[in-house]
């Protein structure tokens, strides 16, 4: 391109456009009989550079075009008056796709721009373009009916002009939504055929881009097996054909569905490798999401609430969208329920709720769901969990009652949800967890069916009987969570059992009678005393005077108590009491 003013003439005239552009017009004339124009080299280098993943030189690209384009200059148009509105138009979109990309903005503006260019215009490859860039932006920021009804029109509007290439870009978008519409089977079939297609017809980047949506829609109905294999398929596919920014894209969704599937090591490598190479923020952002969402599982919030900082700061303020906003409003509340701040929980539960849950976001909705149930039903029964606890259980469930299950996951996660709801009501209801447990264990999610294997037993024990299955529950539950280092998870476990008289690593003997459950966690008569008044709520000075003892004794008892739980303060030990119901009378 810096050469272009000093090659001869005569070397520039023999030259013709590669077509590796798309629907961009070269010269607006017929490309065989019409030598290369600058502009048609902007075009095609703009393209290059974005798919080898260099896109500040693209948008450099993109942005000379335009000016040439607005100025008039010689050679920018093949059309009277120095003005294309077909070609604008296409910049236009490119500028769309890399401001997105870059962080610097939601790419709206540029799309509408680009809308107005060919409005009135004759049909064409670039008015199908637009139409199409349009539904994909729809499809990642707005999704639901309005961008579904967008996809129909693009692919429609494509065929009208036989622009295959961007009719499969189109098809793509439109089977996205039609599966999180709830055309399930319908949706992946078109989405596996614009792939099947794309290859056949040598259309690389758009190969890439099915690759990547397969692996996350696969991934999003609880097909994460299936994910790993289509996301492993299109790593290699795109390594072979260059396109870097697509790897990234696809390996980040590998790294979701190993994820689910409990491959925390190989999410970690996953996450890790993009952190260190990917060639723009969202992927890095999506890849300090996961190392998070597992430090929180292992029972470090702290590690957790570092790693989501970094998520925030990768994705950037400019180009907000739901499946990034919500992954991170998920982890944001693990972490605050992790921690016992369970006005945070609500806060940032009733922040995500407050616009409700289109459908295309349902999938980020069910995990909110289950999280801020549980948290209100961990704090059952904490004097100061009760202002506003009627006010969040009411939006929990009437959000829970507007989302859908058209699939076996979500139906898991919806039976979790409620579970939990009657738990924080005071009517557990153990066949209830038997039900949740059942689906899970259909499913490929071993923490999930860990978590809820544990909450079956501790049901089961709460109503007197059941040992031999509370145990063999309990025992399942111990070894997935000691295999994925879920440490919380496996030691509320282990208290539970402990508590019960359960042995772990192999059935266990007739039981004798048990000791108080409070002395299994090496607590003295005193300190179970005091114990049982933080549950309550009291203060140091409030204990003091109820067991007739000092202040200072009191504060000394609380700090002991604290060490033997191995909390950090007096709300997560009140926190913990309640859980493993060590007061029934204070419950």
């Amino acid at each position: 391109m810096e050469l272009w003013e000093e090659a001869p003439a005569t070397a520039r005239s023999g030259l013709r456009p590669i077509d590796y552009a798309g629907a961009y017009p070269p010269c607006g004339c017929d490309p065989a009989t019409t030598s290369l124009r600058f502009l048609d080299l902007l075009a095609e280098a703009s393209v290059a550079a974005r798919l080898c993943g260099e896109r500040e030189r693209a948008l450099t690209i993109v942005k000379t075009a335009l000016r040439l384009l607005k100025a008039g200059e010689p050679g920018a148009s093949c059309g009277p008056g120095g003005t294309d509105f077909q070609r604008a138009a296409w910049f236009w979109t490119e500028r769309s796709r890399l401001v997105q990309n870059l962080g610097r903005g939601d790419g709206w503006q540029e799309i509408a721009t680009a809308q107005e260019l060919v409005r009135g215009l004759p049909p064409s490859a670039v008015h199908a373009q637009v139409l199409a860039t349009a539904a994909g932006w729809g499809m990642l920021h707005a999704p639901g009916p309005d961008s579904l009804a967008d996809a129909e029109r693009a692919v429609e509007y494509a065929r009208v002009v036989g622009a295959e290439e961007i009719e499969l870009d189109a098809r793509l978008t439109l089977g996205g939504l039609m599966v999180d519409a709830g055309d399930i089977d319908d949706g992946l079939a078109e989405m596996y055929a614009v792939l099947e297609r794309a290859r056949d017809l040598g259309q690389v980047a758009e190969a890439g881009r099915a690759y990547t949506n397969l692996a996350s829609v696969l991934q999003s109905i609880g097909r994460s097996r299936e994910a790993v294999a289509i996301g492993a398929e299109g790593l290699e596919f795109c390594h072979q054909h260059g396109l870097v920014d697509n790897a990234d894209w696809v390996l980040g969704n590998l790294a979701a569905a190993q994820f689910s599937l409990g491959l925390w090591e190989e999410t970690e490598q996953a996450a890790r490798r993009l952190l260190a190479t990917a060639h723009s923020s969202k992927p890095r952002g999506a890849a300090s999401g996961l190392l998070a969402r597992i430090a929180v599982r292992r029972g470090r919030p702290d590690a957790a609430a570092r790693r989501l900082a970094d998520a925030v700061e990768h994705y950037g303020p400019h180009d907000p969208m739901p499946q990034n906003s919500l992954l991170l409003a998920e982890v944001s509340l693990a972490i605050a329920a992790a921690e016992g701040r369970l006005a945070d929980v609500r806060e940032e539960f009733a922040r995500a709720a407050r616009d409700g849950f289109p459908t295309g976001t349902h999938r980020y909705a069910w995990p909110l769901v289950v999280l801020a149930a549980t948290a209100e039903a961990e704090a059952r029964g904490l004097p100061a969990a009760e202002e506003g606890r009627a006010e969040a259980l009411l939006l929990i469930g009437t959000t829970a009652r507007r989302l859908v299950t058209p699939v076996a996951l979500w139906r898991a996660h919806a039976l979790h949800a409620g579970a939990e709801l009657l738990r924080a009501e005071g009517r557990e209801s153990a066949d209830r967890w038997r039900e949740v447990t059942a689906a899970f264990a259909a499913l490929d999610r071993p923490y999930e069916l860990a978590l809820v294997r544990h909450r079956t037993a501790d049901a089961l024990l709460a109503g007197g009987g059941h040992r031999d299955e509370a145990a063999e529950l309990l025992r399942g539950a111990h070894t997935t969570a000691r295999a994925l280092g879920a440490r919380r998870l496996a030691e509320d476990i282990e208290l539970l059992a402990q508590r019960a008289r359960l042995r772990l690593s192999e059935p266990e003997p007739p039981a004798d009678p048990a000791p108080a459950p409070a002395e299994n966690l090496g607590l003295t008569p005193r300190e179970q005393d005091v114990l049982r008044l933080v549950a309550a709520g009291r203060t140091n000075r409030q204990i003091a005077e109820e067991l007739f003892i000092s202040p200072k004794t009191a504060s000394v008892h609380v700090s002991n108590i604290l060490a033997k739980l191995g909390v950090t303060g007096r709300g997560e030990a009140a926190a913990l009491a309640h859980r493993l119901r060590l007061f029934p009378a204070s419950a």
